[in-house]
């Protein structure tokens, strides 16, 4: 039988974790294609982040279309362009910084434990996370891809890290 959503996750105690620990953050690096920026917003809404930082200028992306993309994500959760296309200092003060990111220092996301309060860092399309960012995160981590293709789509690939982290933290916390 099929059940809302809304009523399905109603009492699956995700305000209790979230009473324990900060909301995470999202930034994305220079994300250029709106579809992916929309669905950035509507992940980072459906794991409860507290923001979205989107390095970049507000007119790298079609706003239209990433808004509807991101549906009703788009008002619920807080998002940005920094322009300057660097990290907020308030959030590399408070948050973990998180790459996701094939590198040769990542480990493999299923196998790493990942912090309680993170910022979750993913790159551009086309060339992943700038150096720079890189230099700034705490850990790296990637996703174990055994097919012939082996890349993700940076919306799947953070869906993926998002749902991890949530699932580690309701075994941690709830």
């Amino acid at each position: 039988m099929y059940v809302k959503s809304n009523q399905l996750f109603a009492d699956k105690q995700f305000e209790e974790i979230y009473s324990k620990i900060n909301r995470p953050v999202v930034i994305a690096d220079d994300i250029r294609n709106p579809d992916n920026a929309g669905a950035l917003i509507r992940l980072a809404d459906n794991i409860g982040a507290a923001h979205v930082y989107f390095l970049a200028s507000d007119d790298s992306v079609h706003l239209p279309k990433m808004q509807r993309v991101a549906a009703s994500s788009y008002g619920n959760l807080s998002w940005s362009f920094e322009k300057n296309k660097v990290i907020p200092n308030t959030i590399t003060e408070k948050f973990t910084l998180v790459a996701l990111e094939t590198t040769t220092h990542a480990t493999n996301l299923f196998t790493t434990a990942l912090p309680d309060n993170p910022a979750f860092i993913v790159g551009n399309e086309r060339v992943g996370i700038s150096k720079e960012l890189l230099g700034q995160a705490v850990m790296s981590v990637y996703i174990p891809v055994p097919g012939l293709t082996r890349s993700l789509n940076v919306t799947h690939a953070a869906a993926v890290i998002f749902f991890e982290w949530l699932r580690q933290m309701q075994l941690r916390f709830a």
